[in-house]
């Protein structure tokens, strides 16, 4: 039996993924994010996302 996590992204509970620096991404968001283009606003949402991810991370170390 596979855990379902919660997406740091989207919220969703999945159990296909990426940890990254111990969270969790999904992966529609990891697709979505590697292909999206950096001048829609979509990027920079997760661009924001994955900086609070190294904000945390950096707290904790």
């Amino acid at each position: 039996m596979t855990e379902e996590l919660q997406c740091y992204i989207c919220d969703d509970e999945t159990s296909t993924g990426i940890l990254l620096l111990n969270q969790y991404i999904c992966r529609n968001c990891e697709e979505e994010l590697v292909n999206t283009p950096v001048e829609q606003l979509k990027y920079e949402i997760f661009r924001r996302k994955i900086k609070d991810i190294w904000r945390q991370f950096l707290q904790e170390a």
